[in-house]
């Protein structure tokens, strides 16, 4: 018998035990052999993992792969080996995340597709600096304060910011003000009537959205959505600008499905913590390019992880500048937090939601291959893994859930659902 992901059960599959959810309410009873209703109903109440009669995990998984020939498979291996070298294989997240990996490579090889790039994030046409830049920037504070024009910030956010602030406001006040802005009102609406929500009835205006997502969450969700586009305007030369919110629409979408597992309230903000969980590798690029762009490449050629290299060679990282713009802009200080320490979550007063940014983060270098900017996956901390306390038995389903969802939101911003 074995632990098999929720994924992979089959119909005349028999449970070796009994099926709780996570609150421990009773599902289905030991000896039970599976039938579609089952799995759905398994499903439907969050179950992940289903322990099973005279099968082993291993032996699933090598069905899930039996149509992809031996060959295709070394080949995909040989792609996904030196990406994982700062992490342990032998820990059972890693092992898993490194399967789903080799596996979606030997997909990508089977449908044709060239091997995303490493780099990801800058576009084709960057220029390299000519040189070494040698004057770094100064602290965040200083950088922020003095040495950059900060991106105007959408009308509608602030409006929006007042809005939450003052006391006697109601969801109605919020569904009002939204509803002025068509194109922000049109995002939402498509997004809440998504996969994103699952919702099994269409909700065709804001103040019903309001009423069933809730006020605060939609706010949220608000708030991420305008503030998009204040960072349209980054030159294609230093930033592929589709390929990097694609990397930051799957790192809040899987950020907001494991908030779901931790039963955290408002998982709207971790998928806007994962919109903006980059936001000052833009600033950096818009203010000191030629020193960023060094880093980039470094990153890319040399096998290193890029917030590591920002902090030997500037004293900060990118985590750090995104934080403080989203206090100077007057965010929640829970938003401003996550994206602080999303490379350091437990240095946190409060590590758990930088610690789900964090697995986010590196579980989207995984399954989201070139959208991030360097060749390695980030180093998966077992005191982070610890820190959210789930099974690795989990990520298939959150890998296949945020597939779809990230997808389509990503359409809702770009016109079309492609990977790259």
């Amino acid at each position: 018998m074995g632990l098999i992901n929720i994924t992979a059960l089959k119909e005349g599959m028999v449970l070796a035990e009994d099926v709780r959810d996570r609150n421990g309410r009773f599902l289905a009873a030991c000896a039970t052999a599976l039938t579609g209703k089952h799995i759905r109903i398994l499903k439907m109440w969050g179950v992940v993992e289903a322990n099973i009669q005279g099968v082993t995990k291993e032996e699933v998984e090598q069905h899930l792969i039996e149509d992809i020939d031996s060959a295709t498979m070394e080949a995909a291996e040989k792609l996904t080996q030196d990406r994982f070298a700062l992490n342990d294989i032998d820990h059972p997240a890693v092992r898993e995340l490194y399967r789903l990996c080799v596996e979606r490579r030997a997909r990508e090889i089977l449908r044709g597709e060239e091997t995303a790039p490493v780099n990801g994030g800058n576009g084709a046409g960057r220029p390299e600096p000519a040189h070494r830049a040698d004057a770094a920037p100064p602290g965040p504070a200083a950088f922020l304060n003095h040495e950059i024009k900060l991106p105007t910030l959408p009308g509608i956010f602030l409006r929006i910011n007042e809005t939450i602030t003052r006391p006697n406001s109601s969801a109605f006040d919020i569904a009002n003000l939204i509803s002025k802005d068509t194109s922000l009102s049109a995002r939402l609406l498509k997004i809440v009537n998504s996969a994103f929500y699952g919702f099994p009835s269409k909700i065709d205006n804001l103040f019903r959205a309001v009423s069933i997502v809730g006020t605060n969450q939609l706010s949220t969700l608000a708030t991420g959505v305008s503030l998009i586009d204040a960072f349209r305007k980054i030159p294609s030369h230093y930033m592929d600008m589709k390929m990097f919110w694609r990397h930051s629409i799957v790192c809040g979408t899987v950020g907001r499905i494991l908030a779901g597992y931790k039963n955290i309230q408002n998982t709207e903000r971790l998928f806007v913590a994962g919109l903006f969980h980059d936001i000052g590798r833009l600033l950096l690029l818009q203010h000191a390019p030629e020193i960023s762009c060094e880093l980039l490449r470094a990153a890319r050629q040399n096998g290193h992880v890029l917030y590591e290299l920002e902090r030997e060679r500037l004293g900060f990282d990118h985590a750090t500048i995104g934080g403080r713009l989203l206090e100077q802009w007057k965010l929640p200080f829970s938003l401003e937090n996550v994206v602080t320490h999303h490379h350091d979550p437990l240095a946190s007063r409060n590590p758990l939601e930088p610690s789900i940014l964090n697995v986010a983060d590196i579980m989207t270098n995984v399954v989201a291959g070139g959208c991030s900017s360097q060749r390695l996956i980030p180093r998966l901390h077992e005191a982070v893994w610890k820190t959210i306390n789930l099974s690795e038995n989990t990520l298939p389903l959150i890998v296949k859930q945020a597939d779809r969802q990230s997808d389509e939101i990503f359409g809702f911003f770009y016109g079309d659902k492609s990977k790259n």
